[in-house]
């Protein structure tokens, strides 16, 4: 009863509704899938139907955007799925009965799936539905305009919940004791935003750096960065070619040596913050620096599997007290704020 009581019924009406509502584009995406299973069935295949027909492309291309694009669409996919939006709103639910801050939990929940909601547009919309496949630039009059006319259900659902749920935070009061730790203060947004330009870097150097140097050794045509990291790299594909191998070690590389010796790799210099160990503040060891590399960014190339692991990983955060995901709780490892650690003496 105690745990019942840190939210109003109101306010528990208000996230059960919201989670709802959010899963809601996942029922009606697999109810659509049933019922062209069921046309086929009856009718034969309906390619001719709902067929599209792309132009070739040999994946080729120096911006970082584009595979960004690509990977953006494989996670979009898996999220509207299998009902992640959903899933984030009861794990936020459980964090407010348990030892959340629902003001905090509520906003970061909120946060997130209006986060979903723009990456989802945009992403299908820069992927270039149209019949040839014809790409639409991003930051131009068309992309602006594509975006403003681009709003469908799932992004109605989303805002309506992160509505819900927003509005549900702000009836509660803050429990003393429950706030997370200064050390985790500031963190959240800056982590995703950290992740992206060391996203960016990396393939813009094995793009225009590595692959150059690559096909000019006659090792290869150069690396398909059109073609996006997830979809190209498969790390227990058999007989995974060279080109595969050194997206994989660049990728180790870039994020373990920085993580070993500094803390933080650029992304996380941009953005002030920094990975410690728990029990000493300091860096990590080399051994848990490596497995918290295989975990992230590597456990993403793990076909089947990887995307999910991660995202259950980050989700965690909901539910771990310090706000942590879950490999670094289990590397007894924590992602802080430079100026905090900075202010200790």
């Amino acid at each position: 009863m105690s745990q019942f009581s840190r939210l109003s019924w109101s306010a528990l009406s208000a996230w059960v509704v919201a989670a709802a509502v959010a899963a809601f584009p996942t029922w009606e995406l697999w109810r659509e899938r049933l019922d062209l299973e069921e046309f086929t069935r009856i009718h034969g295949e309906a390619d001719q139907i709902y067929g599209v027909v792309r132009l070739y492309s040999d994946g080729s291309t120096l911006s970082p955007f584009v595979p960004l694009r690509i990977d953006l669409e494989a996670i979009m996919k898996i999220t509207e799925d299998w009902a992640v939006p959903a899933l984030v709103v009861l794990l936020g639910l459980l964090a407010c009965l348990g030892r959340g801050e629902p003001g905090v939990t509520g906003r970061r929940v909120a946060g997130l799936l209006v986060l979903i909601a723009v990456i989802e547009l945009l992403a299908w919309l820069y992927g270039g539905r149209g019949i040839y496949g014809e790409t639409i630039p991003l930051f131009s009059v068309g992309g602006f305009g594509a975006a403003a006319g681009g709003w469908g259900i799932t992004q109605l659902c989303l805002l309506a919940a992160a509505a819900l749920v927003f509005a549900a935070s702000r009836t509660v009061r803050p429990v003393i004791g429950d706030e997370p730790g200064a050390s985790q203060v500031g963190t959240v947004w800056r982590r995703p935003a950290a992740a992206l330009v060391d996203y960016l870097i990396a393939v813009a150097v094995l793009g225009v750096v590595v692959g150059p140097v690559w096909s000019l050794t006659g090792l290869g045509s150069g690396f398909r960065m059109g073609f996006g990291l997830l979809v190209q790299v498969n790390l227990f594909q058999v007989g995974t070619d060279l080109e595969e191998l050194v997206i994989l070690s660049g990728l180790f590389l870039y994020f373990g040596v920085q993580h070993a010796l500094w803390g933080r790799t650029l992304g996380k210099r941009l953005l002030g913050v920094r990975v410690i160990a728990v029990r000493t503040g300091g860096r990590l060891g080399t051994g848990r620096t490596v497995l918290r590399t295989l975990v992230f960014p590597l456990l993403a190339f793990v076909p089947d599997v990887g995307l999910w692991c991660l995202l259950a990983g980050g989700l965690w955060m909901f539910l771990d007290p310090e706000g942590r995901v879950l490999h670094d709780r289990w590397l007894g490892a924590a992602v802080v704020r430079d100026r905090v650690r900075d202010a200790q003496p």
